[in-house]
């Protein structure tokens, strides 16, 4: 009886709900090309043009990515799992760098995964802390001593060399990294392995949830917003092989891929400046370009730490969105003009890496239009906008509600209407700075001596 409803939730139910929604969607469009826009009209026409037909291209183009997501993450599955004597020898990753306490609740539920214990290595990597995160990664390392490796960086390197050194340190056959301030569940690591049974596959994304909801409302609408970049779009990237950011809360690699590729890693730059941020994007970039495949594992989870202030969310989001700015350009000269992978993958990773840039560079002209149409005709303006924006949000609340429950689905709703003028302009400001590659977070806060 279960197994009759699942089928009839995922292969009859979800599309039924997509179709309505996209049905909706038209219907809105239809009715608000009724309302009467005389004002908007007596702006220069040249002006309105623009407005109007880029709008409408846009639209019409979001439309069509999303319904083409949509039918592939309707047909995604997982992975199979390995049974335990096909299960290859892991090292796990764990760069750490002002985490304090946290690192040790990390390292131990690594430690408590349901993985055959002779079969996978842990290597924690301090990277020139400035608090007491190397006591804890050695009192922690202390319970385990031969199978967890301590290596102290005595200069902050960056995130990427630590990842280097514990690659090139790695016993096993698969590394998987995991972010100092995430903590898997017991079964994630036996799952997130088990994509590599597949010889072509190079790199596998975890799911990530969050770990703090409890802290406040940012958690909870990231909460939601992860549910659908991961449950959604990297479910449907993962059906033509091209996932193409692994992230680095819970991601796992085929050692003998990714280590040709250290170097070009390490020394990677970008308008003259080493490219510091980003380095899971750029990394799963790099595997694509040499022909691996990269997947999602939708039942590997990992709950990670998220910032419970604008400023905290507008850092992480500014350093990955100018991080996701300069993969895009390089990968949108592969997708376009490597013609390598199979005809259907290839087409798919061109919709979704022109998509990712042009929702990046959008809001350059967007915002100025929307704001020339609320100062126009602010009530059919602000009308259109709340009604796109309730519309755009179910598709969020939706997915979140039918994987975790509707508990919480409300705050994708919710998040909409923060995004618009709190975090939209980000991607603007990303082009502005892009030369600003700092990480502008984990860094400790100074004494009011050093303030001054």
């Amino acid at each position: 009886m279960r197994k009759y409803i699942l089928f009839l939730k995922e292969h009859v139910f979800a599309p039924m709900t997509v179709s309505l929604w996209l049905a909706v969607v038209v219907g809105c469009v239809i009715f608000f090309s009724e309302l009467e826009i005389d004002p908007l009209l007596d702006t220069p026409l040249n002006q309105m043009d623009l407005w109007l037909y880029g709008s409408i291209l846009f639209s019409g183009f979001t439309l069509f990515y999303f319904l083409v997501q949509a039918f592939l993450a309707v047909f995604y599955r997982p992975y199979p799992e390995l049974a335990e004597n096909e299960l290859p020898f892991v090292t796990v990753i764990i760069p750490a760098y002002n985490e304090g306490m946290q690192i040790a609740s990390t390292v131990e539920s690594v430690m408590k995964a349901d993985y055959p214990a002779g079969k996978f290595e842990v290597i924690v990597i301090n990277d020139g802390s400035e608090d007491d995160t190397w006591q804890w990664i050695e009192k922690v390392s202390s319970c385990y001593p031969d199978r967890v490796v301590a290596i102290n960086h005595t200069q902050n390197c960056g995130k990427k060399h630590a990842l280097c050194t514990g690659i090139e340190r790695a016993r096993g056959d698969v590394v998987v990294t995991i972010d100092s301030d995430s903590e898997i569940v017991p079964d994630a690591l036996r799952k997130i392995v088990s994509p590599f049974a597949d010889p072509e596959v190079g790199a596998i994304a975890g799911n990530v949830r969050v770990m703090n909801l409890k802290e406040g409302c940012l958690p909870k609408m990231l909460d939601t917003a992860f549910a659908f970049g991961f449950e959604f779009m990297r479910a449907a990237q993962s059906k033509i092989h091209s996932v193409l950011c692994t992230p680095g809360a819970l991601s796992a690699y085929r050692t003998a891929a990714v280590r040709p590729l250290l170097e070009t890693w390490k020394k990677q730059t970008f308008l003259g400046r080493p490219a510091t941020i980003g380095e899971d994007r750029a990394i799963t970039s790099m595997l694509i370009r040499a022909g691996w495949h990269s997947g999602f594992q939708s039942d590997a989870f990992v709950y990670t730490q998220m910032p419970v202030t604008y400023s905290g969310v507008f850092k992480m989001l500014t350093r990955w969105c100018r991080s996701d700015i300069r993969e895009n350009l390089i990968m949108l000269n592969f997708a376009f003009f490597n013609l390598r992978h199979c005809r259907f993958r290839q087409l798919g990773l061109q919709l979704n890496v022109l998509f990712a840039s042009v929702s990046i560079i959008l809001p350059l002209f967007s915002i100025p239009a929307l704001l020339m149409a609320i100062i126009s005709v602010p009530l059919e303006a602000c009308l259109l906008l709340a009604t796109g924006n309730v519309l755009w949000s179910t598709v969020p609340a939706f997915i979140y509600a039918s994987r975790y429950g509707i508990r919480h689905a409300h705050w994708a709703l919710v998040y909409g209407f923060y995004y618009l003028p709190f975090l939209s302009w980000i991607g603007v400001y990303s082009v502005l700075t892009l030369r600003n590659t700092s990480w502008i977070t984990r860094q400790l806060k100074k004494s009011p001596a050093e303030n001054d």
